[in-house]
């Protein structure tokens, strides 16, 4: 663990070789990483710690590596790593803050970052329904309509679209199309009206 100069030389050995997912080579990437850390380095022990399911080294690494990126671009795949990560652990807030920060910082990856939010706002109705309006329950398929729709994913916009309340259901609640009416919930935000029929 000591021999730097070994550890460069299993590393180098290991990238020309593709033996990239052995434990050596895990142990050579950090002894590397630590003494002469890169954004590479960095971003591709995040990645292996994933793979090991190590979700907290995982995430110290990302976060390295976004200290360490020298491009926006580079920036950006980093928070939608990181954003995946969040996801997955159940943290929306943050999800959603570092997908917007990804689409921020890099064009190319506002797709990706779109889509993400609109699958977390898809997969949030169980947790944010009420059970008082459906209007209310329903606008968070409008909220993630609107984010597959900057993410130009038109599946996910006919997926959320087809969940949006029924004209029945607002004229019952007494609203109409057009109207605005907030999320509640984590998601929080002022929605329009629309209607799936």
């Amino acid at each position: 663990p000591t021999n730097l100069k070994l550890a460069d030389q299993i590393f180098k050995y290991s990238i020309q070789y593709k033996c990239t997912s052995s434990d050596i080579f895990l142990t050579a990437l950090e002894i590397k990483d630590s003494n002469e850390p890169t954004f590479g380095t960095a971003q591709v022990r995040g990645d292996l710690y994933l793979q090991r399911d190590d979700v907290e080294s995982a995430k110290e690494a990302f976060n390295k590596a976004f200290e360490l990126a020298e491009s926006d671009a580079q920036k950006a795949e980093v928070k939608l790593k990181l954003a995946s990560i969040y996801a997955g652990n159940g943290q929306r807030s943050d999800a959603r803050s570092a997908a917007r920060e990804a689409a921020e910082l890099d064009q190319e990856k506002a797709s990706d970052a779109w889509k993400l939010i609109g699958d977390l706002y898809m997969g949030s109705f169980n947790v944010c329904k009420g059970g008082e309006s459906r209007a209310k329950d329903y606008s968070v398929f409008i909220a993630a309509y609107n984010a597959y729709q900057r993410a130009g994913n038109n599946q996910g916009m006919a997926n959320a679209r087809a969940r949006f309340p029924s004209k029945e259901e607002l004229f019952t609640e007494g609203l109409q199309v057009g109207g605005t009416i907030n999320t509640g919930c984590w998601i929080g935000e002022t929605v329009t009206l629309a209607t799936r029929d």
